[in-house]
């Protein structure tokens, strides 16, 4: 392969070559993408539909039973393809179903219903991604009596988060667990906790949670670093979903509702550009007590996809996804770069475990802004460690190590889950010419 953006990369075995040579495997009967549909297929809930929760729906993957909000839209990213085998329609309706009438929607449901979180807690706030799920729905189904139906529910959940967690900067608050990154650290180094910060209390949870478990999440200082900080991938999300509310808008035709999107989009744009670019590091940073932390994880590439990052600042910030310091590692895209102080070569969860969603975030956002030749080469090296760690094991796991063809050191298998995105959606869509 030759040099991309002027450096030299690892030649790659290609992954037809690779998957061939892997024959004698003991999984050669199931492909990697038959095997991702019989686990989604076995992980699908068909238990009675009841008052609350429509079903059948689709799990989560794992052994994890409750609804999980940016799981589920990156769940449909790649079911969308099979709409004929799973119940899309009520795994997204389940969410709207649980809608309160201010457009709260939780980012994590028991399954009787209830929010794991407050709403006026920033952990409830998950990355607001269902209206990229649904408009990628719609782009397969074409089903325009869906999307205009569940317009009004998507707009609710954004004027919601608008105006529970956009700051007078028009950047945006969350929290380790909102972000769905859990233990990535977020908070400036050397910060212990205190100096303000909404604190979770024990009557805040629902019930049917352990008792020790609300313990563990109260007494948490990490989750007091909500209100402090400006986070990049939520404020960037949050400019991408006016991107798709107002593409929505179009098709459904609510075109009064595309002005605000675009100033909307235009001031988070704006602010993060003058807040959270360091021109000296060449990256997005989040921010904590209005100064930069300057910490390099993988949320700031949500600017691509959002469409913020100004023409000239392309190359100096896509130069960290090729450099083996950073991001470019044996198995890319790790979540939080090499180099950096608390970086796990096993994983570790979100310390620099390699993840299909954010690495399918990644992808679509180099395509967006014309870097195709990395995004494949990336989706390519990624999609041969999947495979190859497939034949060892037999099945699709959480997370991957970055730097061994391992699942990662925290991961449950059996994910699909979202990491059908790595076997079906980035194999259709940035691997199949």
């Amino acid at each position: 392969m030759k040099a991309l953006g002027g450096m030299s990369l690892a030649t790659l075995i290609p992954f037809h070559d690779l998957i061939a040579r892997q024959g004698d495997s003991k999984f050669e009967k199931n492909s990697l993408y038959e095997k991702t549909l019989e686990i989604a297929q076995q992980l699908v809930d068909e238990s009675p539909a009841d008052d609350i929760l429509l079903r059948p729906r689709m799990g989560t993957g794992g052994g994890f039973k409750d609804l999980f909000l940016w799981d589920t839209a990156f769940i449909i990213l790649w079911a969308k393809y099979h709409p004929d085998i799973f119940p899309i329609n009520n795994t997204l309706d389940n969410f709207y179903r649980l809608q309160d009438e201010d457009g709260f929607i939780g980012r994590h449901y028991l399954q009787s219903g209830q929010s794991y979180f407050p709403k006026n807690h920033p952990s409830s706030f998950a990355p607001p991604l269902l209206s990229w799920a649904e408009l990628e729905y719609f782009k397969m189904t074409q089903n325009k009596q869906r999307l205009s139906k569940v317009y009004s529910n998507l707009k609710a959940h954004h004027h919601f988060n608008t105006h529970q967690f956009k700051m007078d900067d028009n950047l945006f608050i969350g929290d380790p667990l909102g972000s769905g990154m859990d233990n990535l650290p977020r908070w400036p180094k050397g910060w212990r906790g205190g100096q303000g910060g909404l604190e979770l209390q024990a009557n805040s949870f629902p019930n049917q949670v352990e008792a020790e478990h609300v313990k563990k999440y109260c007494k948490n200082y990490k989750l007091r670093w909500n209100q402090q900080g400006r986070y990049i991938d939520m404020s960037a999300q949050m400019a991408f979903n006016a991107l798709c509310l107002k593409e929505i808008a179009q098709i459904v035709g609510q075109t009064a509702d595309i002005p605000i999107y675009e100033e909307q989009h235009r001031q988070i744009k704006e602010a993060i550009n003058e807040k959270c670019w360091s021109e000296k590091s060449n990256f997005y940073f989040d921010l904590g007590f209005d100064k930069q932390v300057p910490r390099f994880h993988i949320g700031a590439y949500w600017t691509l996809i959002a469409g913020v990052v100004p023409e000239e600042r392309l190359k100096p910030f896509i130069s960290h996804l090729k450099d083996p310091k950073k991001f470019y590692r044996k198995v890319p895209v790790p979540t939080l770069a090499a180099d950096e102080k608390g970086y796990s070569r096993k994983g570790d969860y979100w310390k620099g475990s390699v993840w299909a969603p954010t690495n399918y975030m990644v992808f679509h956002g180099l395509r967006k802004v014309g870097e195709e030749e990395l995004a494949k080469h990336l989706a390519e090296k990624y999609y041969q460690a999947v495979t190859y760690i497939f034949n060892q094991t037999g099945t699709l796991w959480e997370n991957y190590m970055p730097d061994k063809l391992k699942q990662g050191s925290r991961s449950q298998p059996d994910f699909c889950g979202w990491t059908g995105l790595a076997s079906v959606a980035i194999f259709r869509e940035f691997l199949m010419d």
